[in-house]
């Protein structure tokens, strides 16, 4: 698209990730964290665009295409609302626009899309399986059960914590593979759907089967809350992990986006949003509360108004793909002409350049999604 349109590529990188510290090795503290917001993520992107046109000539009268995917499609649709002056026109693709706390959504879209994929039969076994599994922690028989998956020993199955981060590690498995691996989809389902007759104990099985893939380790299986939250913890400047710090301090002050599941999924209802409201305040101290995400979650739907907006009279400048099995889709717009949904794909899958193995109806979305962004420059 850039060669096409003669232009120059830029990937900026978002403040607390990467490489860019604004305070150096300090940068991960909680008193430091307060610089990491939206608003200044979308400042620093006015800067540079500003900047870049300010010190090179060629650039000074050129039009500004922005495109990102997931949370970055957020930001270039929102930059539109805060930096109308800068912008032509963007491109976001998987973008969620609707900060909420409890997106139980999601987890319901993971079944939905494992339906839509595979058959209703993958999604029963899985649901009954999970049902299977609560069932043996609320009778405390699941002892046995966590022997086989060698688990560690400070599991304690008592622990309403313990037990909410048992069941969003399997939840978050499963879902990984819809958002970011779809078209393995079938393969999960064949894989569950040959391992038993009975639907609870297949699912067992499965679990079993890819906690030991590649050989039982020596190591045993960390499953507890304390697990989870050391993930969050970690201050260490190494972007592999700084990554989930600096992200987890985002949604805990201003978008939510947690992943909790209800009976009406696949995944029955056992990971609560109190377990990742006691995640925030473990992680970032007592000062983080649900109240205070609150505030955060309404300042960000009232300053750019959410996902349930009038197209033809707001963001006319911003062109939405969404993938039909993209979780994240849920919280994004996916009506209206300049709105497409894409059978068969999920998260950011058309970010890519045109592709003779994708769709057709993928391949012209994209011619799509560039004639907007010739109307608009």
């Amino acid at each position: 698209m850039a060669v096409e349109n003669s232009g120059m590529l830029f990937y900026t990188e978002h403040r607390y990730y990467g490489q860019s510290w604004p305070l150096g090795n300090a940068s991960l503290g909680i008193e430091q964290l307060k610089y990491l917001s939206l608003t200044q993520a979308l400042a620093d992107l006015a800067h540079f665009i500003e900047y870049q046109k300010s010190e090179n000539p060629n650039l000074t009268q050129s039009k500004v295409i922005l495109v990102g995917g997931s949370y970055s499609g957020s930001m270039v649709t929102w930059m539109t609302r805060l930096y109308p002056h800068l912008i032509a026109a963007s491109w976001a693709s998987s973008a969620p626009l609707l900060a909420k706390a409890d997106f139980y959504e999601y987890m319901e879209m993971v079944s939905q899309s494992i339906d839509l994929s595979y058959g209703r039969n993958c999604t029963q076994r899985i649901k009954k399986g999970v049902k299977h599994l609560s069932k043996l922690f609320k009778e405390n028989l699941i002892e046995e059960y966590l022997k086989r998956l060698n688990a560690c020993e400070n599991f304690n199955p008592k622990d309403t914590l313990d037990r909410a981060a048992f069941f969003s590690g399997i939840s978050n498995y499963l879902a990984l593979i819809v958002q970011s691996y779809s078209s393995h989809i079938p393969k999960l389902c064949e894989t569950l759907m040959l391992l038993d007759t009975n639907d609870e104990e297949a699912f067992l099985a499965y679990l079993e089967l890819i906690h030991t893939e590649g050989g039982r380790s020596s190591n045993c299986q960390d499953f507890g809350y304390e697990a989870v939250l050391k993930l969050f913890t970690e201050q260490s400047l190494d972007y592999r992990i700084s990554g989930v710090r600096a992200w987890f301090y985002q949604t805990c002050n201003e978008f939510g986006w947690y992943t909790t599941t209800t009976d009406s999924s696949a995944f029955v209802h056992e990971v609560p949003l109190v377990y990742f409201e006691n995640l925030c305040r473990d992680t970032f101290g007592p000062a983080q509360t649900p109240e205070k995400l609150a505030g955060g979650i309404a300042e960000i739907n009232k300053r750019f108004g959410g996902h349930a907006f009038n197209h033809s009279q707001e963001y006319k400048e911003v062109v939405f793909t969404h993938g039909q099995l993209d979780p994240w889709s849920a919280l994004g717009l996916r009506e209206g002409k300049d709105a497409l949904v894409l059978n068969g794909y999920s998260h950011c899958q058309d970010l890519t350049s045109i592709n003779i193995h994708d769709s057709v109806e993928m391949n012209l979305a994209k011619l799509r999604v560039m004639s907007f962004l010739r109307r608009h420059t």
